[in-house]
């Protein structure tokens, strides 16, 4: 599981309340499937950031695959929200 910072839940939790699924209220799980996303799409920023000052090709490397690491476990969120019948308001299809 992926720890966050106090900063980062206080964001997720803001975020959260744009998710909600067809019983309205997001269970205990759906709340930790979205803090998780949100995370991800923090840390998946981050190494973007990260990606534009780095010179050496081997730290290249290794940005581009944990770049590909964080889009799978993202993807898997996403199939997770899926499921459960999440659903984001706000956002354009």
């Amino acid at each position: 599981m992926t720890q966050t910072s106090p900063a980062l839940n206080n964001k997720a939790d803001i975020r959260k309340k744009s998710f909600k699924t067809n019983k309205g209220r997001l269970s205990n799980e759906e709340m930790e499937i979205v803090r998780n996303l949100e995370a991800l799409k923090l840390e998946l920023d981050e190494t973007h950031a990260n990606l534009d000052y780095i010179t050496d090709p081997i730290l290249i490397d290794s940005c581009i695959y944990e770049i590909l690491s964080i889009n799978m476990r993202y993807k898997y969120y996403i199939k997770l929200c899926k499921e459960k019948g999440l659903i984001a308001d706000g956002f354009g299809r």
